[in-house]
């Protein structure tokens, strides 16, 4: 018998399937696993993110194409494609920020991209991949100039291998926590475009996730109103947090019993437990 979290999960690949089928053959899906890095940077946790295009939009006389997160309904940003550069605008919850180029598929070995930034990148191959339609697709690879063997590397029209948008984000944030972005992914209406050849699949269930503590539990899980931290080996728990898949912070709390979730909407989050050690627990939130 399927569990509820089967079902729930085919109830989100379905909403894609028909996402792609509303807006037209050309609707463009990321499949996006996040991984959640503590201090020290050990995986702690993984979750899955999905981008979709939606509906067109006009940015300073010129016509985007939006960028929303399927899981929470979210809007992101939005792009437009000028020759072989690609230029975004990302969303800031009241308007859009100013343009910035996001790829230029133009470049060269040994060329430069974001030069004025702390960590400049600098192109180290330039070479071409088969998509799953037989397409030729150029590759660029990069390094980042001050950090070592962190590199990252681009397929022409579908983006970085850390997601479309992520481009660039190449470690967690100067507190030493934060999120990594891996591409699985990519699919032009229901036609499956590139696949990541470090995974080779679209779903995150297929990745090993790496959560080292199993003393405690969330439960029940799914949940609808209420949830509970169960504390299987009375561990020192201080704080918990709920996160949505934006890296939000929607409730915080230093209760382990009877957490009201009732003001959260449907979707996937995840549970941040702070005490002895620091704990990720994926929830998943069923109205």
């Amino acid at each position: 018998m399927a569990t509820r979290l089967q079902n729930l999960k085919k109830i989100a690949a379905l909403t894609v399937a028909l996402l792609a089928i509303s807006l037209g053959l050309n609707a463009q899906t990321w499949y996006i696993m996040g991984e959640y890095i503590w201090s020290p940077p050990h995986p702690q946790g993984t979750y899955e993110m999905t981008h979709y295009t939606a509906d067109d939009t006009e940015i300073n006389g010129m016509t985007y194409h939006t960028i929303y997160v399927q899981e929470t309904g979210a809007l992101v940003g939005a792009y437009r494609n000028e020759d072989n550069q690609v230029y975004y605008c990302k969303w800031n919850g009241s308007s859009y920020d100013e343009e910035i180029m996001l790829y230029d598929y133009d470049l060269e070995v040994g060329e430069y991209f974001n030069d004025e930034t702390e960590y400049p990148m600098q192109v180290t191959e330039v070479s071409t991949i088969i998509d799953h339609n037989g397409m030729e697709r150029k590759r660029i690879d990069f390094r980042f100039i001050g950090l070592e063997n962190v590199t990252e590397y681009w397929i022409e029209g579908v983006g970085s291998n850390r997601g479309f948008v992520f481009m660039g984000q190449y470690a967690p944030d100067p507190s030493g926590e934060g999120d990594i972005f891996h591409l699985l992914c990519y699919h032009i209406g229901e036609n499956l475009i590139y696949t990541n050849p470090e995974y080779n699949t679209c779903d995150v269930d297929e990745i090993e996730e790496n959560i080292t503590n199993n003393n405690v539990s969330i439960y029940p899980n799914p949940a609808k109103d209420i949830v509970k931290v169960l504390n299987n080996n009375n561990l020192n728990i201080t704080n918990v947090e709920i996160v949505d898949l934006t890296g939000r912070v929607v409730l915080s709390t230093d209760k382990t019993d009877g957490i009201d979730i009732s003001a959260l909407a449907e979707g996937q989050y995840f549970v941040k437990i702070y005490g002895d050690a620091t704990i990720v627990k994926k929830l998943f939130i069923a109205k």
